[in-house]
Order: structure tokens, then C-alpha cells, then sequence
């Protein structure tokens, strides 16, 4: 499945109104925000339709995961091209098992979840709470939405960075370790240990991070609550270093603009558990058989020559970009 869905469920007195473009989005938010109501009114239409005068628009159609532990994996195999909610009471969605599983479909999933799933590879930037707008008061229909909790950029600092930590020593890192002169970049070794790099640098200077936002979705919260505490930590988080080549403007490519902006129109969710590896693709193949020949493991030497070092730097926000100079 791909694209965006426009999602409303309503009744009389409560409405629901969102859009899901991603395989994976996560819904979050402490009791009473309506995640429970929600998966309540998705339930009864599903049992009993319109009996209920619950009202659901959908391109898609949205089912409620509503089996038993032991025949959980055999009740999602069997859905084909929906939009599947799950809420935190089901452990399995927690699992490796579930992450095989669902890699598996093509179907979209929305997990009610106020835990980090680490066997998912979740965009930041798919990451909700649930809130209700105003647009209705009491007596009126109440109206929810749903808001990003993140965005791309967090704790913009002033001063010079001493360190720039990014996620891994694949093509990333090997760009900035090469362009940037007077910070030092270092290595994390994978997601996981990102926290932990940058809590450890954090005593010794200003702290830069960069990581692939479209994968670090269950790791942002406990290293934006590290960030806040040091008060030293700057954070930038594009969907990933392909992602920024490709927006750079260094290569030309058909509907570029267009895919950029609504990568969600071209990404079928059964072929691509993360954008990022969407991205890594399209910019191979792009780039396959020429002199600027893109390979994940060794940067060609065309993305640090002249301009185009600066080109990529330019789609990193002001305030990191001069943290980095």
C-alpha cells in the first residue's frame, strides 16, 4: 500500500480527523486523550456498523486488531490493504516476531502505544499524540486531531560544536568527517548507541547529532530528554543522509520535487520497511553506472569535491549549519 489515507470516524458527539502515509505510525499520550476511545468506535463499527452511528470515511478500509495472543500473526496475515490498529494492550506488537510479521503485508499499521517499540523502525516524524482542536466546545461535536510530537530540529545552540556525533561509519560519516575542519565527527555505531556517545561527549564540549529520523522514531524521546538536561546538545534529523543528497540539488532526476515532498505517493509499504531504505535505493539507482556511482559503504569522492560538499551542507537548518563551521 501507499500514499496518504483520510481518515474520519465520527458519531453525534465525537470527531476524529487524520491522514496516515506510513507503514508505521505510532500514537502516544497519557489517559483520557482519546487514544482508547478511538480504537472503541473503530471496534463497534466493525461488529455492528452503522447500528451503532459511528460514521467512518476511508479510502482503505480500517480494521481493529480484535484476536487472541495465540492467533494474532494468522488474523494479520489475513488483512490485505488496510489501515490496522492495534492499541498497547496486545504485548506481541513489542516483539521481533510482530516486526517479521507485519515487514511481511501491505498493509498500513497505527500501534496505541505509550512505550517505545524498538523492533520497529518508525520515522520520528510519524510519531502522534492526540489533542482536541477547539473546532467543537460542549454541547457542540467534539472535535480530535492528531499533532506531531517531533519535528526535525531540537536544542539550537549558539555556540561552535566540538563534536558532531552521527548514527554509523557508512557514507554519512564518512562525509562529515571529511568536509567538517574544525569539528570533530564521531561514530555512535548504530541507533541504539547514540545515547549513550552522546551523554559520554556531552562532558567534554557542545554536542551535534545527526541521525536518520525516518528509522529513530523509538529512540528521539529519551535522547531529547538527555539533550534538554545537558543543555549542551543540538539535534538535526532528516529523514537520512540519501535523503539529503537527493535534496541537495547535486543530482537532477525525474519528479524529483514531487517525490521529495510526497515520498509517500511512490513508497509501496510491502517493498520498504523504512524510507530510508527508499531513498538509499532510488539514490543507487539514480546514480548506477556513472562517475558519481552512490554506494552506502564508501562515499565516491563526488560528494566532497567543489560545491557540492557545500550543496549538501545547505540542507542542514542554519542553526546547526553554523554550529558545524
Amino acid at each position: 500500500m501507499k500514499g496518504t489515507h483520510h481518515v474520519i470516524v465520527e458519531t453525534g458527539r465525537l470527531k476524529y480527523e487524520f491522514d496516515i502515509k506510513r507503514n508505521i505510525t505510532i500514537i502516544q499520550g497519557n489517559s483520557a486523550t482519546g487514544k482508547t476511545t478511538l480504537i472503541g468506535l473503530l471496534r463497534d463499527y466493525a461488529e455492528f456498523a452503522d447500528k451503532t452511528g459511528v460514521r467512518i470515511v476511508s479510502d482503505v478500509e480500517c480494521k481493529v486488531f480484535g484476536g487472541g495472543l495465540s492467533s494474532w500473526d494468522i488474523e494479520i496475515k489475513g488483512c490485505k490493504n488496510s489501515i490496522v490498529f492495534i492499541d498497547e494492550g496486545h504485548s506481541f506488537i513489542y516483539t521481533e516476531e510482530f516486526a517479521r510479521v507485519i515487514k511481511e503485508t501491505d498493509n498500513y499499521y497505527v500501534l496505541i502505544t505509550r512505550k517505545a517499540i524498538r523492533t520497529l523502525p518508525y520515522s520520528i516524524n510519524e510519531v502522534y499524540g492526540i489533542r482536541n482542536s477547539g473546532k467543537y466546545n460542549y454541547p457542540e461535536k467534539i472535535y480530535h486531531e492528531f499533532y506531531q510530537i517531533y519535528g526535525d530540529i531540537r536544542g539550537e545552540q549558539n555556540e561552535k560544536a566540538d563534536y558532531l556525533v552521527v548514527e554509523d561509519s557508512n557514507s554519512g560519516y564518512q562525509f562529515y568527517d571529511r568536509v567538517l575542519s574544525e569539528t570533530k565527527c564521531v561514530s555512535a555505531g548504530g541507533n541504539t548507541k547514540v545515547y549513550r556517545q552522546v551523554r559520554d561527549l556531552g562532558r567534554e564540549g557542545v554536542i551535534s547529532v545527526i541521525i536518520d529520523g525516518a528509522a529513530f522514531g523509538a529512540y528521539i524521546e529519551e535522547l531529547l530528554l538527555l539533550a534538554e538536561r545537558m543543555g549542551n546538545v543540538a539535534i538535526y534529523m532528516p529523514e537520512s543522509f540519501e535523503w539529503m543528497i537527493l535534496k541537495s540539488g547535486v543530482l537532477e532526476f525525474e519528479d524529483k520535487k514531487d517525490i521529495l515532498e510526497n515520498a509517500q505517493n511512490y513508497i509501496e509499504s510491502k517493498d520498504y520497511f523504512s524510507w530510508e531504505q527508499y531513498f538509499t535505493d532510488l539514490l543507487t539507482q539514480i546514480t548506477g553506472g556513472t562517475v558519481y556511482e552512490y554506494h552506502k559503504a564508501k562515499l565516491s569522492a563526488y560528494y566532497v569535491e567543489g560545491r557540492n560538499s557545500e550543496r549538501i551542507l545547505a540542507v542542514i537548518p542554519d542553526t546547526m549549519r553554523k554550529m558545524l563551521k
